[in-house]
């Protein structure tokens, strides 16, 4: 056996943990555990429409037994999801921090092994502690009468999961310093997977919420354990069922178990990349400039499916498409600008934050370049080479921009030509063409291009605090000073609100979009979202070239 879970399970495993672990695991699931089967096994509320009151009915061990099974399954992934999360990035850390982890590197094993034994090793505690509760989901497969493929199905996922969040632990736990802060960064990165990536499917881009197991709950579970409730009772939890059934790409719809898998692989991949070259050099960035191109192409073309649909047919997912959708919907059609507005925003925000964090990720620090450029000088070499870890990331960042602004123009044609939202309507007795141009196109190209390359040469200027407190200044600080304006001013100073927020490139995208599309905004709304368009694109050009030349001037000698 891979002697690194050995060690994780002989320091975990000792008899006085196993009693402690087993006994809070036990009385924690037997407590949730009876609760609900007893609440459920009575009898659900049902309404009788004659009197219109809710009187409870039959008494039903199955339907306890299903009620429980939720319960059951939230209890073991906080066990496995977020305890155990929380266990593998403190430990890494902790190793990384006290020097242990040098010594591990310099073991004869290959980086693979390593990593599987932080990820089975250090969290074998909370694997005993889900083991524990084993007997119940027995109980309740046989009492409810449950399908043993559906079942088998959403665990086949749930352990996809752990596995997914217990290596995106140990990555944080090797590039944040502190144990105790990697731990509760790691635990935050799990509850917001099932706290926003969710509003991001209900916004019609679904593929976000496919890194959890609730799409296959949802989808493969939930219509078995509501099967014998009755309408009155259900009518929530089938719209969910019928939200998760499918997931729309492009022309095609794939089954949301398939698509999580799909997700969960692209994921696993790009994690253990990261967790390769951290275990043979802790200085190198975490994704070669290679792994990040494609990692971004994937993100894009996953962006493009999902948005396809809805730029093409007006059809959407989620909330978006129970309330906005455009398709048979002559009412709604007026309104389709705005709503256009806001998932083209969508996708420019998720854009701009992913480059952003592949810029932190991809491009080197002072530090690292200076090695690069001393080792090309031993070698005898002219330049450093430009795939190399050490070499300046101008030529990537355009890349990433060229592919944003790319996916950008095929959706906006698709939009287009559908029909559904550029067209003739009548505005104030005057008929207006919403058909768009080509500033519409080029301008959140050069705001995005811009803050991608100012971005770049901040994240080279400086080291990482640097870096990060610039990015705060430049998009939180003007944030927070339209807050202080709006409230002081009575929201009377519109011309310096637009422009303050403008700085922000996810907030300036938005007013790009408006001043070129024929919104039937007011003149005035319309004027002021011109202002922000100009000062942003201006604020981040003179950025990117300012920062530029400071960091490809030559230094004296």
């Amino acid at each position: 056996m891979n002697p690194l879970i050995l060690r994780g399970i002989r320091e975990r495993l000792r008899v006085k943990h196993l009693i402690a672990a087993g006994l809070f695991s036990l009385i924690l699931c037997s407590t949730i555990y009876l609760s609900a089967y007893l609440e459920g096994a009575e009898g659900k509320w049902v309404l009788d429409r004659e009197t219109q009151s809710w009187n409870r009915g039959e008494p039903s061990p199955v339907e306890g037994a299903r009620q429980a099974f939720t319960y059951l399954l939230a209890l073991q992934g906080f066990f496995l999801m977020f305890l155990g999360t929380g266990r593998v990035a403190a430990i890494t850390a902790e190793e990384k921090e006290s020097g242990l982890m040098d010594y591990q590197r310099m073991t004869p094993m290959n980086p693979i092994s390593k990593i599987t034994g932080y990820l089975f090793g250090l969290p074998a505690r909370e694997y005993f502690m889900f083991a524990v509760t084993l007997p119940f989901l027995l109980h309740c497969m046989i009492v409810g009468e449950l399908s043993i493929d559906n079942v088998l199905h959403l665990y086949f996922v749930f352990f996809s999961s752990v596995v997914l969040y217990h290596l995106t632990a140990h990555v944080i736990g090797l590039v944040v310093p502190k144990p105790r802060a990697a731990s509760w960064v790691s635990r935050i990165v799990v509850l917001g997977l099932y706290v926003f990536l969710p509003a991001f499917g209900q916004a019609g881009i679904s593929f976000l919420s496919f890194l959890t197991i609730l799409p296959t709950y949802f989808g493969k579970m939930l219509p078995e354990l509501i099967s014998s409730q009755s309408n009155d009772y259900r009518g929530r939890e089938e719209d969910m069922i019928n939200f998760w059934q499918d997931v729309p790409f492009f022309t095609t719809e794939i089954p949301p178990s398939v698509f999580t898998l799909i997700m969960q692989g692209l994921i696993l991949t790009a994690l253990l990349i990261t967790a390769y070259r951290k275990w043979r050099n802790e200085s190198l960035p975490a994704f070669s400039k290679t792994s990040g191109l494609i990692i971004f192409a994937v993100f894009q073309f996953l962006l493009l499916g999902c948005l396809w649909p809805f730029f093409s047919e007006g059809k959407a997912s989620g909330l978006l498409g129970e309330t906005f959708s455009l398709e048979g919907n002559s009412m709604l059609a007026e309104e389709g600008i705005l709503v256009l507005l806001f998932v083209q925003s969508v996708f420019f925000g998720l854009s701009i934050l992913g480059i952003l964090t592949l810029i932190n990720t991809c491009c080197p620090d002072r530090h690292l370049h200076l090695k690069g450029q001393q080792r090309a000088g031993r070698l005898g070499i002219s330049s450093i080479p430009l795939a190399a870890d050490e070499s300046r990331g101008t030529w990537f960042v355009l890349v990433l921009s060229a592919m944003v602004c790319a996916v950008h123009a095929i959706l906006l044609v698709q939009a287009q030509e559908s029909g559904l939202f550029f067209t003739e309507t009548i505005i104030d007795g005057l008929t207006v063409s919403l058909r768009i141009g080509y500033w519409a196109y080029l301008l959140p190209a050069i705001l995005v291009t811009a803050c991608a390359i100012y971005l770049q040469a901040a994240r080279e200027l400086w080291f990482s605090l640097g870096f990060w407190g610039f990015v705060g200044l430049l998009w939180i600080t003007p944030l927070l000073a339209c807050l202080v304006i709006a409230v002081g001013t009575a929201g009377e100073q519109l011309e310096a609100l637009g422009i303050l927020s403008a700085i922000c490139p996810i907030l300036a995208i938005p007013q790009i979009l408006v001043s070129q599309y024929a919104t039937g905004l007011p003149e005035e709304v319309t004027k002021i979202f011109g202002q922000g368009t100009w000062s942003g694109i201006g604020v981040s050009c003179f950025l990117a070239g300012f920062l530029s030349f400071k960091l490809y001037r030559k230094p004296r000698s």
